[in-house]
């Protein structure tokens, strides 16, 4: 589609939702081109001029409106959007899939009510001082940009509660988010992050639980697709509640003597050989171990038979699966019955 004729998709888009009798408390100004798909799982190029479209595709909209979407609108820069004329009532900015390298200070300095600000998959190096003034800020999407290191000025952002860093450049945790798909090898400086209640390092390139014991508020815990071979390092979590350590290289189930409270546990894709060391978990209620090395299923009685909370056990793509297919499911549901669920499929009592 041509520039030409995009803009105008995008004006008669306007103009139709522009035409819709909705109370102006409630406005919303969503542009969204027509393009082909865009595979995000590839890393975007840091060089190179990129065909945008700068105008102003919100001229239509009353100045109350409060929230706003554009997005693959092909924009560059800010500037022409003119939106600090939405300042006293937009609260959420979605700017996704665009071509936005820079923050204008000028421009966000004045969206003091601001709540939440999406720029996922955009070009986006460094966030300077442009979001210092946003106090009311509690969500920012950061995901598919590049960024080399978590922004220093977070502290500028008292309401802050999710933040999210995934597939960026990031090589040292510096602060706190979703920080996914980066190139992360070491946990550390969460120190002073004593009321940190989620913790997401998936996809990066860890290779030891350490620098988690000041976390004790710490409630879910996601460090799938890493290079950890051992549970270690959780025993000052006594809240945790959730974890997550698939697709590693773990070859024992250990370190969860103070788990207690940990009501979803997922080792999948590991080399663990055994089902062990789990009787004591009493509120377990998702139990995920497929894709192991686990031989036979001896251990489901003394293990898990105890455990009155576990409804949902995975176990395929185990030795005790892939050499007893006939009766694997049934051998299960004799020693475990509290089960609803067994790998994908429901048993009788999961589906009444």
């Amino acid at each position: 589609m041509s520039t030409d004729s995009a803009s105008t998709a995008v004006k008669d888009n306007l103009d139709s939702s522009a035409s819709q009798n909705k109370p102006k408390s409630t406005a919303v100004a969503r542009v969204v081109l027509p393009t082909a798909d865009v595979d995000t799982d590839e890393e975007p190029p840091e060089d190179g001029e990129e065909e945008t479209d700068d105008g102003d595709f919100l001229a239509d909209f009353p100045d109350d409106t409060e929230d706003l979407e554009l997005v693959h609108a092909r924009i560059g820069s800010l500037t022409g959007l003119r939106l600090a004329r939405f300042a006293e009532h937009l609260k959420k900015l979605c700017l996704r899939q665009n071509f936005i390298s820079q923050l204008d200070p000028e421009i966000f300095h004045q969206l003091t009510k601001l709540e939440e600000l999406d720029l996922y998959d955009n070009k986006v190096k460094d966030l300077e001082d442009a979001l210092d003034k946003l106090s009311n800020l509690t969500i920012l999407d950061l995901s598919f940009n590049l960024l080399r290191s978590v922004p220093d000025r977070l502290e500028f952002l008292p309401s802050l509660q999710t933040v999210y860093f995934v597939q960026n450049k990031i090589s040292k945790i510096t602060g706190l988010g979703h920080l996914g798909g980066n190139r992360i090898r070491k946990i550390e400086n969460l120190d002073s992050l004593v009321n940190l209640e989620e913790l997401w390092l998936g996809k990066n390139k860890i290779a030891k639980l350490e620098g988690l014991q000041n976390l004790k508020k710490l409630k879910t815990l996601s460090l799938q697709s890493n290079r950890i071979t051992k549970i270690e390092g959780l025993e000052e979590l006594g809240e945790l509640d959730q974890l997550y350590l698939s697709h590693n290289g773990i070859e024992r189930l250990e370190g969860l003597g103070n788990n207690l409270n940990l009501s979803t546990l997922d080792v999948g894709s590991n080399f663990i050989p055994a089902i062990e060391n789990l009787s004591h978990l009493k509120n377990i209620e998702e139990l995920w171990m497929n894709g192991n090395k686990i031989p036979d299923l001896t251990a489901l009685e003394p293990q898990l038979k105890a455990l009155p909370n576990l409804t949902t056990l995975y176990l395929e793509a185990n030795p005790c699966q892939t050499n007893d297919r006939s009766g694997y499911r049934r051998k299960i549901q004799i020693a475990l019955p509290q089960l609803q669920q067994i790998d994908a499929t429901y048993t009788r009592a999961g589906a009444q």
